[in-house]
């Protein structure tokens, strides 16, 4: 005899749509950056950090899976880094471990970009 599961306990992996979580962390961290003061810069962080949660989740191209989910990593690191700075009533510092954000993000954009000889003759 089966025993259905009860559909509560039935949790169906999410999709991720990535294109948009990637301009809601973009837009977040324009929020963020922005920020005057420590209650309003809190609140971006969280958020921030939320998405990037949500991100790990995506699919992602077996071949480049690890390296994406490294660079959110070290977003949340960074993110939790500015956060403690706030936290810490530290306005600059927690603007500075933001900046890292920005940093990374550039850095691991790079790592989307398809070479054209890829286009052209394929391969990993």
């Amino acid at each position: 005899m089966l025993i259905a599961a009860p559909l509560s306990l039935v949790q169906a992996s999410p999709v991720v749509n990535l294109e948009t979580t990637m301009k809601n962390m973009g837009l977040a961290y324009k929020q963020a950056h922005r920020a005057e003061d420590i209650d309003s810069l809190l609140p971006r962080l969280a958020e921030l950090a939320e998405l990037a949660e949500t991100a790990k989740q995506a699919q992602f191209p077996a071949d480049k899976a690890d390296v994406y989910r490294q660079g959110l990593r070290e977003v949340l690191v960074a993110i939790n880094a500015a956060e403690q700075a706030a936290l810490a009533n530290d306005h600059a510092l927690a603007r500075q471990r933001l900046q890292q954000v920005d940093e990374l993000r550039k850095q691991y954009h790079k790592e989307r970009r398809v070479s054209w000889w890829r286009i052209l003759f394929g391969g990993a």
